[in-house]
């Protein structure tokens, strides 16, 4: 069996946009706070037939391990609950593409990080996607801010209660930034793979897997400029 590990929806229905649009705009001052619209089956197998799909069956794969578009993530938008809100409907959004096409995806979640917050929240939602809607690991954002890297590095231990539920749960996260709102950083050509070579060199400075030695990572995008770069890895010490 061929497993994509890395796959995000990208094609999300149209009313799904909308009522994000409204979200950010209720984030900004603009308007009231939203209603998630009503999105029909037929909708979404539109979307996932055409595209994702097709694909994985053209390219001779058997399976994709499906989580919400990344750069929509958009943790430095507003407060914590509109990120709560957020995270809460694209999970239950790929947890339906799931249920659809069983023997073609498998759904992984989306936290709803904050600037500045604890992390209990995101426990909650990785417990219920876990728990719930059957979802085998997470996306953990390093930089919540959007490209300003104000978060503290992935081996502090602010991370730890969120580390211990992973492997309570026996999953794996993939360490993946979302949208740049820094003008310095283009998202996916810069700001991505910024973030998976930083978050790698966390990982290396820390004592992180002497805490957990069962945690699991991913980090994507061929891991930055890590497998480019390794002798700096090497010998940083």
């Amino acid at each position: 069996m061929i497993i994509d590990c890395h796959g995000h929806y990208t094609t999300e229905p149209r009313p799904h946009h909308a009522f994000r649009e409204a979200q950010i705009a209720f984030a900004g001052g603009g308007g009231a706070r939203p209603s998630y619209p009503e999105i029909s089956d037929d909708e979404i197998r539109e979307t996932i037939g055409a595209n994702q799909l097709r694909l994985l069956r053209e390219r001779g794969a058997d399976m994709t391990i499906f989580s919400p578009r990344a750069s929509g993530m958009g943790h430095h938008i507003g407060d914590e609950s509109i990120s709560r809100t957020w995270s809460r409907h694209a999970n239950d959004l790929i947890a339906r593409i799931v249920a659809m096409f069983p023997d073609n995806f498998v759904g992984v979640c989306q936290l709803p990080q904050s600037q500045g917050v604890p992390i209990s929240g995101s426990i909650e939602e990785l417990r219920r996607c876990v728990g719930e809607l059957g979802m085998v690991g997470c996306n953990l954002n390093p930089d919540p801010s959007g490209g300003y890297w104000t978060a503290p590095p992935l081996t502090d231990r602010s991370w730890y209660p969120f580390y211990e539920a992973m492997v309570e749960l026996d999953v794996p996260a993939m360490i993946h930034v979302s949208g740049s709102c820094n003008a310095c950083f283009h998202t996916t050509g810069a700001h991505y793979l910024n973030a998976d070579t930083t978050a790698f060199m966390q990982l290396l400075q820390g004592d992180l897997f002497k805490d957990f030695p069962d945690l699991r990572f991913i980090i994507p995008h061929g891991g930055g400029a890590v497998p480019y770069h390794w002798g700096r890895f090497a010998g940083w010490r």
